[in-house]
């Protein structure tokens, strides 16, 4: 091999083990779920500053109104900062690949089936058209899911119970089950999403990197 060869292919293995983070794709599922955290960002930066215009224009100012006033303007700059991802709610119909928090931030709890798993309900809020005396109408309705929680502690949980979640959860998939008459149904599992994990991906999408 002459002196030359030998110097491009050491040149093209030394550039193969010190790849720069920047040149790391994100994958698709994180791409797609850093869009739905920004969207949500946005509208939650939209709804403040609706408010905080509605609120300024009441007078005489009362003491409670600065104070929410005063507690907006700090979510505010929190959420312009952009230090952190804001994490959407899950949205229906909910599909396997999907991460984000519970409808509600809650569930009722349908049974606990093992020390770290227990069948849920959450309420998903859907708008749905109706038409009443000739008239198309948007209205409001909830829809209930079943799932799966797996990977979450269960012995201080209650069958019945409605629990507070604030969790980010990722649906992983389905699972088949047997009904008690007999028959079976499909339950979409869902497991604690570890938010550390896309730390590298949110800092490269926001221009975060050092």
């Amino acid at each position: 091999m002459s002196a030359t060869c030998l110097t491009s292919l050491l040149c093209l293995l030394a550039a193969a083990q010190v790849r720069p983070i920047q040149e790391v794709a994100v994958p698709p599922k994180i791409e797609k779920f850093l869009k739905l955290c920004e969207t949500s960002r946005r509208g939650a930066i939209l709804q403040i500053e609706h408010t905080l215009r509605r609120l300024r224009r009441q007078s005489p100012a009362t003491r409670e109104t600065s104070q929410r006033m005063a507690n907006l303007e700090r979510q505010l700059r929190v959420l312009r900062s952009n230090a952190r991802p804001v994490v959407p709610q899950l949205t229906f119909p909910p599909q396997a690949g999907s991460i984000g928090r519970l409808p509600r931030l809650s569930c009722h709890v349908d049974q606990v089936v093992s020390d770290d798993e227990l069948w849920v309900r959450c309420f998903f809020p859907v708008v749905v058209t109706t038409v009443r005396r000739f008239r198309a109408r948007n209205e409001p309705v909830v829809q209930p899911v079943r799932f799966l929680i797996r990977g979450l502690p269960t012995q201080n949980i209650d069958e019945g119970s409605d629990v507070e979640m604030l969790q980010v959860f990722e649906i992983v998939g389905k699972e088949r089950y047997r009904t008690v008459d007999g028959g079976s149904n499909d339950i979409l599992v869902l497991t604690e999403f570890d938010m550390k994990s896309i730390e590298p991906y949110f800092r490269k999408v926001t221009g975060q990197n050092r």
